[in-house]
């Protein structure tokens, strides 16, 4: 009994100098430490098997195989709790490229990974709609903005990848980019998406907080989709990955210089470690890479992103993109730019014929004009097609079927297109019922004030606001002399319509 007491309690101190030693150090030499003492663990357990065969081991005093069988067990449990902390240690350094973290901080960035736990200290948690959110009290109000998004997108994921999403992802918040860069093991991050433990980090206050967690999401939707396809998550290039990502988020080609984009060969971004290696003072690896899946995309339509992302390996995938676009990866790299530019100039012609046809009161063909927009453009290209259709419309008077296509468009509106629509409708309403108008305004009022999409002239909602009082005159007047009615076919009709009410006032 006293023995197995003092092997208990060298165990104990053993067990705190290797947590102490090992924590204490970087990847290398946490390696290193935690490799003597295994040494030492190993030539225990082989002169304990010695003690057990000969019943006794003399170099150790040990005259009966009991003492000899307590040194095995001793050497075992000790070379399980050095492998642990060893493995700790290296885990914490290398995912996080902090060689100097404390010890508390190595055992929390592995722990997050395993268990539900935040790989920061001192946050809260909460689950919304199958989310878990770990979040910092002063960020406890960004939750619900997070949450609105992502059952929007949900659907679109669901509905393109064919996921079924039952819950387990996690978003942690950051207060700074200091603690997300930590966590990421690399700088100038925006955010990040965990594999290990399908986990989110980003800052929820950062002005493009949209485009992060949509992307991010898409990552966790694509590892869904592994999952469900029994497909490994690392067969799809990075490239492709982190493309179909920015897709998602709603990155246009509208936002580059297509003729200024550096572009490398596509192999060269495969890897992860690669990817994010490759980028330069010139050279933006996200750019090549939203750039080339909007260009598929755009000839084959969304349905080719699940069809790629079934690729068994990267070599699979390539013989299948290859097979798609029927050229090699190497001349696709040569070209892909070039048709951005033919379909960009494609969509701004259609738009310059579209006002010629309306100009000319050809209004069939320029409906005609409107589809093809829409079928091949983006999301803002689609937003400049429905504005013109509902010129069309206003020009043919017909100012009910004008009111229903921004209204169908304001209620799958993205923000950016948000407060414009609404006040394109409120002139539109003006027309037909200024309190619909003035309630109008309102909205995008309140809207733009927390928008950061859109700069807002508080004079207009005092205007549409005696538009509808006992002095609507000088309202109507102060749309029209502020010149805050950009439509032309409202304002010519409007401007008839007052003639009739007010002769001589316009």
């Amino acid at each position: 009994m006293k023995n197995i007491l003092k092997q208990f309690i060298l165990l104990v101190i053993c067990t705190y100098m290797a947590f102490f030693l090992v924590f204490n150090q970087g990847l290398l030499g946490g390696v290193v430490i935690s490799g003597v003492f295994l040494v030492v663990c190993t030539f225990l357990f082989i002169a304990s098997i010695v003690g057990v065969v000969k019943g006794k081991l003399e170099l150790m005093k040990f005259t009966t195989v009991t003492e000899a069988a307590g040194l095995m067990t001793f050497s075992i449990l000790l070379g399980l709790v050095v492998t642990t902390i060893g493995l700790i240690n290296s885990f914490a350094v290398y995912t996080t490229g902090d060689e100097s973290q404390s010890s508390d901080k190595k055992i929390r960035v592995f722990a997050s990974r395993i268990f539900d736990v935040p790989s920061q200290a001192a946050l809260l948690k909460t689950e919304k709609n199958g989310v878990t959110y770990f979040y910092p009290e002063n960020n406890k109000n960004e939750i619900e903005k997070m949450d609105a998004l992502l059952q929007l997108e949900r659907e679109q994921f669901h509905s393109t990848l064919g996921t079924r999403d039952e819950g387990g992802l996690t978003i942690e918040f950051h207060e700074n980019y200091a603690s997300l860069e930590l966590g990421y093991g690399s700088e100038e991050v925006a955010g990040y998406y965990d594999l290990g433990n399908k986990r989110i980090h980003l800052v929820p206050t950062d002005e493009n907080w949209e485009l992060i967690l949509v992307h991010e999401y898409s990552h966790y939707q694509s590892h869904l989709f592994s999952n469900q396809h029994l497909l490994s998550i690392t067969r799809i290039p990075s490239w492709f990955e982190e493309g179909v990502a920015d897709y998602f988020a709603g990155e246009s080609s509208i936002w580059y210089d297509l003729e200024n984009i550096e572009t490398i060969d596509f192999h060269d971004l495969d890897s992860q470690e690669d990817y994010d290696q490759a980028a330069t003072d010139t050279y933006d690896p996200y750019a090549q890479s939203f750039l080339a899946v909007e260009s598929i995309v755009d000839v084959y339509g969304e349905e080719i992103i699940p069809e790629l992302l079934q690729s068994q390996s990267i070599g699979g995938f390539y013989k299948n993109l290859e097979k798609t676009i029927n050229m090699d990866i190497e001349e696709y790299e040569e070209i892909f730019l070039e048709q951005l530019l033919a379909n960009q100039q494609q969509i701004a012609d259609w738009l310059d014929l579209g006002y010629q046809q309306l100009e000319m009161k050809n209004y069939k063909a320029a409906l005609k004009t409107v589809e093809n927009i829409r079928e091949s453009g983006d999301i803002y290209d689609v937003d400049a097609a429905d504005w013109l259709l509902v010129d069309i419309m206003l020009a043919q008077e017909k100012v009910d079927v004008a009111v229903e296509v921004l209204n169908d468009k304001i209620e799958m509106d993205q923000e950016e297109f948000l407060v414009d629509d609404l006040l394109l409708l409120a002139e539109v309403y003006l027309l037909v019922d200024p309190k619909l108008s003035y309630e109008t305004v309102q909205k995008a009022e309140k809207i733009a004030e927390t928008s950061e999409f859109y700069y807002y002239e508080e004079g207009i909602l005092m205007a549409y606001e005696q538009v509808n009082s006992a002095n609507k005159l000088a309202g109507y007047k102060g749309l029209l002399e502020e010149e805050w009615l950009y439509n032309p076919y409202v304002r010519s009709q409007l401007v008839e319509k007052l003639s009739k009410e007010y002769p001589g006032e316009f």
